[in-house]
């Protein structure tokens, strides 16, 4: 699961997803939703979101694997 599933940030701010095993961030949020993460094995990949609204997404490889992104 994605820890936290849902954050709160202000328009342009960024998040920060760690892997530590092959996971992935699909958008589904529409427009303004910044480019997907492809498979990313370890390290850390941020996005930044310059388009307020709510930004869901989720981990292709893993079902069930989602989370919500809400910019102010």
């Amino acid at each position: 699961a994605f820890t936290p599933a849902t954050v709160e940030i202000a328009r342009t701010g960024s998040v920060n997803w760690t892997f530590g095993a092959t996971h992935n961030v699909t958008f589904s949020g529409g427009a303004g939703a910044p480019v997907n993460i492809g498979d990313t094995f370890a390290g850390t990949v941020s996005r930044q979101f310059n388009t307020t609204g709510t930004f869901t997404y989720q981990c292709t490889i893993h079902a069930g694997m989602t989370g919500t992104v809400v910019v102010h």
